[in-house]
């Protein structure tokens, strides 16, 4: 009876490593298959046309009044 509880004792270690085996070799590929999605960039599909932005206006005939304070005139 010794020898047969040994043996399953052997053949379930076995089983148990070649599980675990199985199981990080899969994480390897998975973690190598997401890095080589992320080494290649997506291009854009489609190209929109941009509209250019109206420019600011500022009016710089009116002085602030603290460049008129600071320089006295």
């Amino acid at each position: 009876m010794a020898k047969n509880k040994l043996q399953k004792k052997k053949e379930r270690e076995r089983r148990v490593a070649q599980k675990k085996a199985a199981a990080s070799l899969k994480r390897v590929q998975d973690k190598s298959a997401k890095e080589e999605e992320k080494s290649f960039p997506q291009t854009k599909k489609g190209y929109s046309v941009e509209t250019p932005t109206k420019p600011v206006y500022v009016d710089t005939s009116k002085k602030s009044p603290f460049t008129q304070r600071r320089s006295g005139g």
